[in-house]
């Protein structure tokens, strides 16, 4: 799941401002998604054979993911993680991942201090390879054809390897889906706040 999370920190940086050091193509990444504002984003997720739909829906530095029997509600600074298969509720400080990779709304905040940045064209589009300055892997985001937006993110290689596409993003009026006890009744909640 902290890789899921690591991979959705590229797609979602709506409530991040690039700082000057800074690729250019990853400023112009991280323009686009926040000129967006609120949106909604479903993908796919692909580990060795297996394939997953999730959907992320964000709203300035709330938002709601879901992704097979998981699903993270982030909002008034709370983190609520929901385990329906282990029927618990994990409950924690939102800022605690604030500056963690695996915030979604925050995740390209340590991107230049921990993964050094370069262009590169990957299954014939153009990409940023993100080589880690300490151990881990090389990550590869690919770009779709406006050259804003990100068609998938590509992380380890061969049968280790985790790719996430994109099907569809696009502005949202829905409204953010807010935790509520009432929904998870009969799990254990584990507050650690």
């Amino acid at each position: 799941m902290r890789r899921l999370f690591f991979l959705l920190s590229l797609f979602l940086a709506s409530s991040v401002v690039a700082n000057g050091q800074s690729h250019p193509l990853l400023k112009r990444i991280l323009r686009h998604y926040a000129e967006m504002g609120n949106y909604e984003m479903t993908f796919e997720l692909r580990v060795g054979g297996s394939k997953q739909r999730g959907v992320v829906m964000v709203e300035g530095d709330s938002y709601y993911m879901r992704l097979g029997d998981t699903e993270v509600y982030v909002s008034d600074s709370v983190r609520y993680e929901v385990r329906a298969q282990a029927k618990e509720v994990v409950v924690d400080k939102a800022d605690i991942y604030e500056k963690d990779l695996f915030n979604p709304t925050n995740g390209f905040t340590s991107i230049a201090a921990d993964y050094s940045v370069e262009e590169c064209e990957r299954d014939g589009a153009k990409a940023l390879r993100l080589t880690p300055k300490r151990e881990s892997e090389t990550i590869y985001v690919v770009l779709a054809g406006d050259g804003a937006s990100i068609s998938k993110v590509v992380y380890g290689a061969g049968e280790h390897s985790t790719e996430m596409v994109v099907e569809s993003c696009k502005k949202s009026n829905k409204p953010l889906p807010r935790f509520s006890n009432k929904s998870y009744k009969g799990f254990e909640l584990i507050d650690f706040r």
